[in-house]
């Protein structure tokens, strides 16, 4: 009897010290981003939350939510693309609705984690670890695209700002076109999945078994896999016009070449450091103002646009996933 309440205690004490984890890394997460947000608005004097609906021009911002629903249509299709190709037939709103679970649950996460498991709670008759590993290949497919722009983007912008040698930067050049290529390759290949990580995985059964399981993945084809970083591409697009509209409409005419490197630097930035803040508050903020900065876009504009981009594609529409995932433990 005594070793059992011993155990149950045990039990209890395990559980309230990860619960204590979880709050501390929160808290920890939050002083970061407020520190970051204060840092930023003392350093620059037109950096203001209560002028963040104070358009330079209207009909911008008006064209970058006229976007939005097009972004969660594209989300919702590549995600749509592996459900229907690896697990039982679903619904189409569950599978929208499992978007924005996923978006619901990565919001706290570092690196947007928990958007994989998030995405599990509309989907039936699939284990957790399955639907993680279609959402892994789904988001990884996204971060390729991001990474491929971003990187050639970095080598032009440090040969075209900080006069770094051609010949070095034709280097750079050809060996990103390589590494890509390969990695475009093997992402694009059913067996990198299914053999070479998922036989990684698999010699940590207890990852495998309730966390993420790319064995389990069936029927999957390279005409999918293409389709899904087909669909990925233009979803950078569409996120990517969204953000530059948001900039035009506080700040007015800039140069869009600059702009595009600039806009594709931020969101490469924001996906190459870990998710050290909630949300990557204060991340984006400030790659936006040093990358924008440059073409001579006003901080105020550059923060103002990375922040309403948060709203507009992140914080609102994990509300309606937050009700979701209330509803399904309900």
């Amino acid at each position: 009897m005594n070793e059992e309440i011993r155990q149950q205690t045990q039990q209890i004490t395990r559980k309230e010290f990860g619960s204590r984890k979880v709050v501390l890394l929160l808290a920890v997460k939050v002083l970061i981003s407020a520190g970051l947000i204060f840092y930023l608005t003392k350093r620059f004097s037109d950096i203001s939350f209560a002028t963040l609906f104070d358009f330079k021009y209207f009909l911008p911002f008006l064209g970058a939510v006229v976007l939005l629903p097009l972004n969660f249509f594209l989300q919702y299709h590549k995600w749509k693309l592996i459900c229907d190709y690896s697990y039982p037939a679903q619904k189409p709103f569950a599978v929208f609705a499992s978007v924005l679970t996923g978006i619901a649950t990565g919001l706290l996460t570092p690196g947007r984690l928990g958007e994989y498991p998030g995405r599990a709670f509309t989907i039936k008759g699939v284990k957790l670890s399955e639907v993680t590993a279609g959402a892994a290949i789904d988001k990884l497919n996204s971060l390729l695209v991001i990474l491929i722009v971003g990187s050639f983007s970095a080598v032009i912008f440090l040969h075209q700002y900080y006069l770094v040698d051609t010949n070095l930067i034709l280097s750079l050049m050809f060996l990103l076109t390589g590494v890509y290529l390969l990695l475009l390759y093997l992402m694009l290949t059913p067996e990198f999945w299914r053999g070479f990580l998922g036989n990684q995985i698999a010699k940590f059964k207890f990852i495998e078994k309730h966390f993420i399981n790319f064995h389990s993945i069936g029927l999957f084809n390279r005409s999918v896999f293409g389709k899904n970083f087909a669909l990925s591409v233009l979803n950078y697009l569409v996120f990517s016009a969204q953000f530059l509209l948001l900039v035009f409409s506080y700040n007015g005419d800039f140069d869009l070449p600059g702009a595009l490197m600039a806009s594709s630097l931020v969101f490469f930035t924001k996906s190459m450091i870990p998710g050290i803040t909630i949300g990557e508050i204060g991340v984006r903020e400030s790659a936006a103002i040093f990358f924008l900065g440059f073409i001579g876009v006003n901080a105020g504009a550059a923060f103002k646009a990375s922040v309403l981009l948060y709203l507009l594609n992140i914080l609102l529409p994990s509300i309606p996933g937050a009700v979701f995932i209330f509803k399904k433990e309900g």
